[in-house]
């Protein structure tokens, strides 16, 4: 388990530093083809596909990357479920993202967030 948790934590760490810095290509890299998230922002309602989150990272270029904290780990076989916290731009994104072990790496599939 120790090799999979790392290789998840990379995973996230990856996805938080490009979404928050700007790297839409870096980014892309752990997002599965067909990753989709949903949540609230700002009172709203908001769903991206995989070229919107991309196209949304482009925008952060040049921004501070943002820090987060992993509050739930679980992995079952192929596919993983983590919770993490993230303040990003004076609020506190709480983000439960899927995982699936695809092409010899982890990928994000999906995340539901939430900010306040």
């Amino acid at each position: 388990m120790p090799k999979t948790h790392n290789e998840i934590v990379t995973c996230i760490t990856t996805y938080v530093e490009a979404a928050t810095g700007g790297d839409p290509e870096r980014l892309g890299s752990v997002l599965h083809p067909e990753f989709r998230t949903g949540g609230r922002f700002e009172g709203a309602e908001v769903w991206l596909t995989r070229d919107d989150a991309m196209a949304s990272a482009a925008r952060q270029s040049g921004n501070p990357v943002s820090t987060w904290a992993l509050e739930t780990l679980e992995v079952d076989g192929s596919v993983a479920m983590a919770r993490i916290s993230s303040p990003w731009q004076g609020r506190v994104f709480r983000e439960t993202i899927t995982l699936l072990h695809s092409d010899d790496q982890w990928r994000i599939v999906f995340k539901a967030f939430d900010a306040d």
